[in-house]
């Protein structure tokens, strides 16, 4: 079912039959990751008195989202309607059980276990969005308006969960964010998953046949390079984090750090805005290579700038304008890189490339911070520039494949 084929704006993709209620309902249930990593942060200091191990449930919930791969695997198999309502049950029963919990005496064990579970259970919202978006806009102009859409939306969550955590924060205990949290996640759910433009699952003939070719979906032609480059720029981006926090609370000022990541997510915004403006759909691979190596230059410059906070947080904004389009282009090239049938599979690989490398970028930004303030910002360029390398290689495999 397509509901959008000729959309030439957010607006005319926006005004198909449905479609601002599908991504309404989206946009509900993923805001419960925009805040829900402070409010159990918190709930589990509280309860553990120990800052510590609330770390260490929420890197247990960071690593565990790793896994969402083979949710997406289930979801191309046996489709959204049957795999995401027993994952948003499990994860919102996760949270209501931490919030009546909390406060008791717990051995430490058991927090680290909960945000192992509360990774593994979260329903993959996102890339089942994204799923439904090509359901709805066609290929070409209206896909790309709906992927610049999409990732216009999920960067202002960074803005509204945070905020939305903080109010909680302040007007009671940490725990009332985790029940609302449960609350969002199954409205969201209900919602997507009632939707008129939930993907046909693949038949198993389908399956098995697609299989063939390959063992695995990581096999593809193109789809491991492209995994490989969104993973270093998502080290890249960790590591210009750990570069301003560090001159932040070298000044005396960390509070400052939300207030870069609050400029680069409303440059994230605009940058989608114009994404999606565009007349024309440049080849992905090439489109990767440009908004890649104008990312690196801008992270050259804040190495440059570096300790200068003002100077380094205005020129990441442009690092965060290039972060929208750079997600719309590797979201379009998983899709051409795999069948149809696998593409939900595919978009989550992209989303744990890019999880992963924030992690293993934070790790190593704050090793390299050792040589001074401007390292991690070189760092990251280092690892935008390979990225863009790969990228280049991308771009060349598929000049190679148009006929003359």
């Amino acid at each position: 079912m397509t509901g959008v084929t000729h959309a030439g704006s957010i607006r005319g993709v926006i005004s198909g039959p449905g479609v601002a209620r599908t991504f309404a309902f989206a946009m509900v249930g993923r805001l419960t990751y925009g805040l829900l990593p402070l409010c159990l942060l918190f709930t589990i200091r509280e309860s553990s008195g120990s800052f510590a191990v609330a770390a260490a449930s929420s890197a247990a919930l960071g690593f565990a989202t790793l896994a969402m791969p083979i949710q997406a695997r289930l979801i191309d198999r046996f489709g959204q309607r049957r795999v995401l309502p027993p994952y948003a049950a499990c994860y919102s029963a996760l949270l209501i059980t931490v919030g009546v919990l909390a406060g008791d005496s717990r051995p430490d064990i058991f927090w680290v276990a909960t945000g192992l579970l509360l990774g593994l259970s979260a329903p993959a919202l996102g890339p089942s969005m994204r799923a439904q978006w090509r359901e709805i806009a066609a290929e070409g102009p209206p896909r790309r308006i709906a992927y610049s859409l999409d990732s216009i939306a999920e960067e202002s969550l960074y803005l509204i969960g945070p905020l939305s955590a903080s109010v909680v924060l302040a007007t009671g205990p940490a725990r009332l964010g985790l029940l609302l949290a449960a609350g969002l996640v199954v409205v969201g759910t209900a919602g997507l998953a009632t939707s008129a433009y939930v993907p046909v699952p693949a038949s198993d003939a389908a399956v098995v046949q697609s299989r063939k070719p390959h063992a695995g979906i990581l096999r593809r032609p193109g789809l491991a390079p492209l995994l490989m480059a969104m993973a270093m720029t998502g080290a890249a981006g960790a590591a210009c984090f750990v570069g301003v926090a560090a001159i932040a609370d070298g000044a005396g000022t960390p509070s400052a750090v939300g207030v870069v990541e609050a400029g680069m997510a409303v440059g994230a915004i605009f940058g989608g805005l114009a994404w999606a403006r565009l007349r024309r759909d440049p080849p992905w691979a090439f489109a990767l290579v440009l908004l890649l190596l104008t990312s690196a230059a801008a992270q050259v410059g804040a190495a440059i700038a570096a300790p200068e906070l003002i100077v380094v947080g205005v020129i990441l904004i442009a690092v965060g304008a290039v972060a929208a389009p750079v997600f719309v282009v590797a979201f379009t090239g998983a899709d051409s890189l795999v069948t149809p049938e696998r593409r939900t599979e595919a978009s989550t690989w992209v989303n744990t490339a890019l999880n992963g490398g924030n992690a293993l970028g934070t790790a190593l930004g704050g090793l390299v911070l050792t040589i001074g303030a401007a390292a991690p910002f070189g760092f990251a360029a280092c690892l935008t520039t390979l990225a863009t390398g790969t990228a280049l290689a991308l771009a060349s495999r598929a000049r190679r494949r148009v006929p003359a």
